[in-house]
């Protein structure tokens, strides 16, 4: 094509995913993703081609990092490159999940599907991520109103009041010395609180970045109370649903389970899928690998060894993520119900200690004049 417009190669060389924009603003959030991708399925349902469905999606799409995305796409397809190719250009908006998925179900002739099961992936996780999120959203602001309020009183309320009292000279009693106290301390040496949160995030750090530190750590949230059970509930709905989107693109067990061991956070979880891995590579059952390796719950592995048995194994992950992403919420909410309260009386505390510290005070001065 070149040689016949008189074009000729001098030199070659790979090209590299251009940066639009600061890369802090070329991140592209689930929803827009699973949109995106719901879109692409049903104009390939539609019998678009690959290059006229990533020029359409570019100019409707409300993201303007994936727009631009969607237009290198459409020219990476054209000149001839496997859409899951394209895709891997762009590991900051398609996942290695996504990227293999693609693969698979272009191997295998089911891309259609497949992008059909990538979307309600995106979109249950979407959803989930937003009922965790909206849940939250109460407790982080009384906790940031409060922080707040507290500060004020320990910066300005307080120093005023201790001037006062030092003028008179009268005796404090002990609940105003720790509020006196305290306030010094935030005013004088809040450089201290920084070093020791600097510290702590970096030692946080070192611990992570060890084997058996960040192995312990792991295991430590999934036995913390309320907070355990809700992160191995996620964890196992974000697990059951990829392997169900990568068994319907055509892969193999094995390569499931390596694929979503990567995605899973959690180390626990992470050398359990390798050792299940490992007795599936033996001739084992999937249903009775995960049994044999203790850290799934009873209810997968019978639920997994009907599917085996009836042949539907993609349904049954589906149907076990539903239930774990219900449940995920429903103790999200739970948890939400047990930190309101908790809240509510650590502001009256809280308003109980200023007051009885300011105005025990005041009273002993007129009780003396």
């Amino acid at each position: 094509m070149l040689r016949k417009q008189n074009y000729f190669l001098i030199s070659l060389k790979p090209a590299r995913e251009e940066s639009t924009t600061f890369s802090l603003f070329n991140r592209v959030s689930t929803k827009d993703l699973a949109v995106f991708t719901k879109q692409l399925q049903v104009m390939i349902h539609a019998g678009m081609s690959f290059v006229i469905s990533l020029r359409a999606l570019a100019e409707q799409t409300r993201s303007r990092y994936l727009s631009k995305v969607a237009l290198r796409l459409a020219a990476a397809v054209e000149g001839g490159m496997p859409l899951s190719a394209a895709l891997a250009q762009f590991p900051s908006v398609f996942s290695p999940l996504y990227v293999n998925t693609v693969r698979a179900g272009e191997a295998s002739g089911k891309l259609e599907t497949v992008l059909g099961s990538l979307s309600r992936s995106l979109e249950k996780d979407n959803e989930l991520r937003s009922k965790i999120k909206g849940v939250m959203i109460y407790p982080a602001f009384v906790i940031t109103v409060l922080g707040g309020v507290l500060v004020v009183i320990l910066v300005y309320v307080v120093p005023a009041l201790s001037k006062i009292f030092q003028e008179i000279g009268a005796g404090l009693p002990w609940p105003t010395e720790v509020l006196i106290k305290s306030s010094q301390f935030v005013r004088y040496y809040w450089w201290t609180v920084l070093v020791g949160l600097v510290g702590l995030v970096a030692l946080f750090r070192l611990i992570k970045a060890s084997g058996t530190g960040a192995r312990t750590l792991d295991r430590i949230k999934l036995s913390l109370p309320v907070i355990g059970p809700l992160l191995s509930k996620i964890y196992l709905a974000r697990f059951c649903r990829i392997s169900a989107t990568l068994i319907r693109a055509g892969l193999p067990i094995t390569e499931v389970l390596q694929t979503a061991k990567v995605l899973l956070t959690n180390l626990i979880y992470q050398e359990a899928l390798v050792e299940a891995t490992e007795k599936v590579e033996n001739g084992f059952p999937l249903s009775l690998a995960f049994q044999e390796t203790g850290t799934f719950p009873p209810m997968v592995h019978q639920v997994i060894h009907v599917g085996e048995t009836s042949g539907s194994l993609e349904d049954s992950l589906d149907m076990l993520a539903d239930y774990f992403e219900q449940e995920a919420a429903t103790t999200t909410a739970a948890l939400a119900s047990l930190i309101e309260p908790v809240l509510i009386v650590a502001i009256g505390l809280a308003v109980a200690l200023v007051v009885a510290s300011v105005i025990k005070p005041i009273y002993g001065l007129v009780g003396a004049m």
